[in-house]
C-alpha cells in the first residue's frame, strides 16, 4: 500500500534524525488543527444474523476505505489536547462474484459508498517539547455508512448508522516547523450499526446487531496556533 510505504519512510526519517528540544516559546498550547489521510481495513459484521445464518461481513461490501479526517481541538497544556473530528471515507466496493454488490460491476450500473464519522477525542503527547513527539489518543463518535446505486436512469441506496464506542490511536509527530508536525498514525475503532434506512422508504431499526471495526494506517499533519 502506497500510504504504508510513505508512513515507513517518515518513521525511518524520524528514527535517524532523533529528538531535538524545541525553544520554550514553541511549546504547543492553544488551538490545534489537523488533517489526516490513509487506508482503512474493514473488520467484523455489518449486522447480526438469525441462528444458523451467516452474518454479512463488512468486507462483503467494502474491500477498504480511503479516510480523510479533519481534527480541531485545544491544547490546554503542552501534553493534552481535547477536541472534535470529522471523517469522510471513500468506500472501495467489493464487487466480487457472489458478494452483495456484485451487480455493480455490470455495464450500465454505477455504485458508490462513503463512510462518515464524527465525534470527540483526547490526545496525550509524550514529548511535546521535542522534535520527535509520540502521542496516543482515544475518541468516541457516531458513524454512517452510505451505499448508493444507479442504473437505467433510476437510483437508490441505503445507509447503516450507529455509535462508534471507542477509537484508539497511536502516532508520532515530527516537527518540520516549530508549530507544524507531520507523521504516521494507526487507529482502531469499534462500533455497532443500530439503525438503517432505504432511499424512498422509512428508516428501520436493526434488531440483531453486531460489532464491526476499522483498522486504519496513514499520515497526519497537525498545526498548533499558540495562544
Amino acid at each position: 500500500m502506497r500510504v504504508g510505504i510513505m508512513a515507513s519512510v517518515v518513521a525511518a526519517g524520524i528514527l535517524l534524525t532523533g529528538g531535538t528540544a524545541l525553544a520554550d516559546d514553541a511549546t504547543p498550547t492553544g488551538v490545534e488543527l489537523g488533517l489526516r489521510a490513509g487506508y482503512g481495513i474493514p473488520l467484523g459484521s455489518v449486522t447480526g444474523a438469525p441462528s444458523g445464518a451467516t452474518a454479512p461481513a463488512m468486507s462483503d461490501y467494502l474491500s477498504g476505505m480511503i479516510p480523510i479526517q479533519v481534527d480541531a481541538g485545544y491544547r490546554f497544556n503542552p501534553n493534552m489536547m481535547v477536541g472534535a473530528f470529522f471523517q469522510y471515507g471513500i468506500g472501495l466496493l467489493n464487487t466480487s462474484s457472489g458478494k452483495p454488490l456484485a451487480g455493480c460491476s455490470t455495464g450500465g450500473v454505477s455504485c458508490s459508498a462513503n463512510d462518515l464519522a464524527f465525534g470527540a477525542q483526547f490526545h496525550y503527547h509524550l514529548m511535546p517539547d521535542q522534535q520527535f513527539d509520540p502521542w496516543g489518543g482515544i475518541g468516541i463518535g457516531y458513524e454512517i455508512l452510505n451505499l448508493s446505486e444507479s442504473a437505467g436512469g433510476q437510483s437508490g441506496g441505503g445507509a447503516f448508522s450507529g455509535f462508534q464506542f471507542v477509537d484508539l490511536q497511536l502516532g508520532a509527530d515530527y516537527k518540520v516547523m516549530p508549530n507544524l508536525g507531520v507523521g504516521p498514525y494507526i487507529g482502531f475503532s469499534l462500533g455497532e450499526y443500530s439503525s438503517c434506512s432505504v432511499t424512498g422508504a422509512s428508516s428501520c431499526t436493526i434488531n440483531q446487531t453486531s460489532l464491526h471495526e476499522w483498522l486504519t494506517i496513514g499520515l497526519r499533519g497537525a498545526y498548533d496556533i499558540n495562544m
